[in-house]
């Protein structure tokens, strides 16, 4: 019990962090005579190259595996995607998802890309959103592990944000 309410906690940390991000998708930040930051330093994520865009996505199965208070779906996925300066990879991901009873859902995943010569890298991610009547989208933050995998090495231990909005709309960009 204690265990699963520290994940609770986290899960609404990194949902309120998550929110924060789908703000940064669609404004600029503002400039007042307090602020050194103008907005001309300041520029959309979506103007900026993603590292990865995936260009089809299948669910293979999705489950409920949890029935108490909060509904949990487990859903598992192959996405295929480009990465830049890799080339075309395919990513087996699982998520987690958790509904929460305000309408929102937050999702952890796991997973492996791979690469057509069998290179890999492994992630985990934190990602959340708010239903809606139209497609639910995800906004969050992915952890890219280490690999052995030269093919790969450039994306050890790093951090990117990535949006998802239909079907096989996902980007990721990396903080750099």
């Amino acid at each position: 019990m204690l265990k699963q309410k520290k994940y609770i906690y986290i899960g609404i940390l990194c949902f309120s962090l998550t929110i924060g991000i789908g703000h940064y998708f669609s404004i600029y930040a503002q400039s007042t005579d307090e602020n050194s930051i103008k907005n001309t330093t300041i520029t959309k994520i979506e103007n900026i190259e993603p590292v990865y865009i995936a260009t089809s996505s299948e669910c293979l199965s999705s489950k409920q595996v949890e029935s108490n208070r909060y509904v949990v779906i487990e859903d598992k996925c192959i996405e295929q995607a480009t990465i830049k300066s890799i080339g075309k990879v395919l990513n087996n991901l699982t998520f987690l998802n958790t509904i929460m009873d305000n309408n929102t859902i937050f999702g952890q995943g796991y997973g492996k890309i791979v690469s057509e010569d069998g290179q890999m890298i492994g992630w985990r991610s934190i990602d959340g959103n708010m239903f809606d009547s139209g497609h639910l989208g995800y906004r969050g933050i992915i952890y890219f592990n280490s690999t052995m995998d030269e093919k790969f090495s450039s994306l050890n231990n790093t951090i990117g944000v990535f949006r998802s909005d239909s079907g096989t709309n996902k980007s990721i960009w990396l903080f750099e």
